[in-house]
């Protein structure tokens, strides 16, 4: 038993009848539930009754494992008895899943006693345990063997010894016979896999069959995998004797989807394509789910629509709302009106919340923004729990946000975001800062510090066009539209795209190559054309192309936007208002009243900068010096002040500039533990520490090692 283990069971020993409250906490098989069962035999010696489940009985030794899969509701009631101190309470879990619940009862723990934290054995550990199992020690060479083969976990050394000791297969101390795992302990394997989630099961398959995923936090939480994320060698060689059994777990499709929740996408859309492409294989529709939602973050969202289709609703079942999204964002209003009608709701979150977006995503076609934002913003608090282990096209919160910022509903797409730091919803953040004329924020937000997949690059790229164009600086972007002009090529034109491509497409006016988006721009009216030409979602993308109309200096274009946002009136009245007032302003008819009015309406719309713009250009215009000083003094009033105090918004929109688990890490750092050890404290791999440290280097703009630090130590202190 480790020493914090050993530290607590002799407290309790010294004074059993005293209040205590206490975390024992680590991966699967590292001795949890024994450290709780020794903690029982000391209370029940001393005549304390002991309780594995929630009591408020004080007489009591509360003793409760497998804490993570508790409900909130136990959770909240376990926190408050930790609380109150009064009790003689132990609580152990798993590091994942990690429930917002879990993690305040963990706080209120961790600040009563220091967590016990079990992980692996060294060598001379292995080779004791090994001792108590078989009642001699074991030679040098069997503790060599037991140690690689179980890499130090405690489950799994006493239950390899146990196995081969059962079976005959060990002599004085020593192996003899093939080193094969045991029967018995395959059926072990069989059951402890069947417990697991089933995205994690799947990764640890994938990886058993020598695919290069990406391990999450899940998998190591299950203690069958090394610090640099491979399966511990017993735990491989169980998981491959399984598969001839359960063929269906090693399968094209399952590896595809376990290599897309690890962020693999080649190898998520090389195994699909086996597996779509060979009409005796089993498995279609997991196969055509995983590749469409890949194929989407990939800027391809009209393949994924195309394979819903040829796969057919009937196929996916109650899943087949997933294919809404796809279809309304490639203008199939028919075909998603027809699924949606048909399709019955499933009774798990998931199924609810694809039900929610579903028909949210269709309000903003056939409704109002209001019901639309209601509906969405459920959805995303519908599949908050199942986190990333959903492979949707986009998820409910991108979503909302996406439909926030094109009705201005700002704090809503901030809302639903949340803290969530994943390069989309850091990208959206950063929109929302951009729309507010935070351009200090903004620019701080597109910095995700991660290699982007052609969706967030055209986001990334032309919102580093939008700062750039606000900020007056030509050379930036010149730059940014070199950037952008990649972009576009390797992103097909679907709904949820027409933000980014209205704002390239006046930074395409600026510099003079308007023509290398009007394939993207005809696709877009096309698509429009297909939907019924919705307001919520054809009245902005007629406002930017207003705008790049009057930076090409084309009366006749822009005469003909500011007709079809005139005609738009009664849903956008803000924008068909300031779209009368630039056509008068271009015709040199400058009337003050109606500038500032219109102006106004931009500003309360959420397009200050717009309405800044409109007042700026109005006064250059107007021949009367008194108007044109209203109008210049107007337009500085409607300016966002942008200065460098507002880089501290970032922080501030972002809830914390580090994540829970960035933070979790900078403490670590900050202790003086090197990456190895901060790996072991927080059950993932030492690159994985580096990866969390560089990613918090880049975004607080820090150059040398000793920098960070002192950075890390202030926002520790604050």
């Amino acid at each position: 038993m480790p020493s914090a283990a050993q530290r607590l069971c002799r407290d309790v020993v010294a004074d059993p009848h005293a209040p205590l409250v206490a975390a024992v906490a680590g991966p699967g098989g590292c001795g949890k539930t024994a450290t709780l069962d020794t903690l029982a035999r000391i209370y029940r010696d001393a005549g304390v009754p002991v309780a594995r489940e929630y009591t408020e009985d004080t007489s009591a030794a509360l003793l409760v494992d497998d804490a993570h899969a508790l409900d909130d509701d136990t959770l909240d009631r376990l926190r408050r008895l930790a609380v109150a101190r009064a009790h003689r309470l132990v609580v152990a879990y798993r590091p994942w899943p990690r429930p917002p619940a879990l993690s305040a009862l963990g706080a209120v723990l961790s600040r009563c006693r220091l967590p016990v934290v079990l992980g692996r054995l060294d060598r001379a550990s292995v080779a004791a345990r090994a001792q108590d199992v078989l009642g001699h020690p074991p030679s040098d060479a069997l503790t060599d063997f037991l140690f690689e083969q179980t890499n130090g976990v405690p489950s799994l050394v006493d239950r390899f010894v146990a196995a081969l000791h059962e079976t005959g297969r060990l002599t004085g101390g020593r192996l003899a016979g093939p080193a094969t795992i045991p029967d018995g302990l395959i059926e072990q394997f069989r059951h402890d896999l069947d417990c697991l989630d089933e995205q994690v099961r799947d990764v640890l398959f994938a990886k058993a069959a020598g695919i290069d995923v990406c391990a999450d936090e899940g998998a190591f939480a299950t203690g069958l995998l090394t610090d640099t994320g491979d399966l511990v060698p017993l735990a491989r060689q169980a998981i491959l004797s399984l598969a001839p059994t359960t063929p269906a777990r090693l399968m094209p499709a399952r590896q595809a989807e376990a290599a897309a929740l690890a962020g693999d996408l080649d190898t998520a859309l090389r195994f699909t394509d086996q597996v779509i492409g060979d009409p005796r294989a089993p498995d279609r529709p997991r196969a055509v789910m995983v590749a469409a939602a890949v194929l989407a973050r990939r800027g391809m969202l009209a393949r994924g629509a195309d394979l819903y289709r040829w796969l057919g609703a009937k196929a996916l079942g109650e899943h087949a709302l997933a294919m809404v999204p796809a279809l309304l964002g490639t203008g199939a209003l028919t075909d998603a009106r027809q699924v949606l009608a048909s399709t019955v709701t499933g009774p798990t979150l998931l199924a609810g919340a694809q039900h929610l977006t579903a028909q949210g995503l269709l309000d903003t076609i056939t409704s109002t923004p209001a019901a639309a934002l209601s509906r969405l913003a459920r959805a995303a608090a519908l599949l908050e729990p199942v986190g990333q282990t959903a492979l949707l096209v986009d998820d409910p919160a991108a979503l909302t946000a996406i439909v926030a910022l094109h009705c201005g509903e700002f704090s809503v797409g901030e809302s639903v975001l949340g803290g969530h730091l994943s390069p989309r919803h850091q990208l959206l953040r950063a929109w929302i800062a951009l729309r507010q004329g935070n351009l200090t924020c903004a620019r701080t937000l597109l910095d995700t510090g991660d290699l982007l997949e052609p969706r967030d690059e055209l986001f990334a790229a032309a919102l580093a066009v939008a700062i750039a164009r606000r900020s007056g600086d030509v050379a930036a972007l010149t730059h940014s539209w070199t950037r952008a002009r990649e972009a576009v090529l390797h992103h097909t034109t679907d709904l949820y795209m027409l933000l980014p491509l209205g704002e390239l497409a006046i930074a395409a006016a600026r510099v003079g190559e308007s023509a290398w988006l009007a394939a993207h721009l005809a696709d877009a009216e096309r698509l429009l054309d297909d939907l019924g030409r919705p307001a919520f979602w054809t009245a902005p993308l007629h406002w930017a192309r207003l705008q790049a109309a009057i930076v090409a200096e084309s009366p006749p274009e822009a005469g003909k936007h500011a007709a079809a946002l005139v005609r738009f009136a009664g849903t956008h009245p803000a924008l068909a208002d300031a779209a009368r007032a630039w056509l008068r302003v271009l015709a040199g008819d400058v009337d003050v009243a109606v500038v500032e009015r219109a102006s106004r309406g931009l500003w309360a719309a959420g397009q200050a900068w717009e309405g800044a713009r409109l007042a700026g250009q109005a006064a250059i215009r107007c021949r009367d010096r008194a108007a044109m000083s209203t109008l210049l003094a107007f337009a500085r009033e409607l300016t966002p002040v942008d200065t460098p105090a507002q880089a501290q918004t970032a922080t501030e929109l972002l809830g914390t500039p580090l994540s829970g688990r960035e933070r979790e890490v900078a403490e670590l750092v900050v202790s003086g533990l090197t990456y190895k050890q901060i790996g072991e404290r927080l059950f993932i791999s030492a690159k994985t520490v580096e990866h969390h440290v560089a990613k918090m280097r880049r975004r607080l703009g820090c150059a040398t090692r000793s920098e960070l630090l002192t950075q890390l130590r202030t926002l520790l202190m604050a």
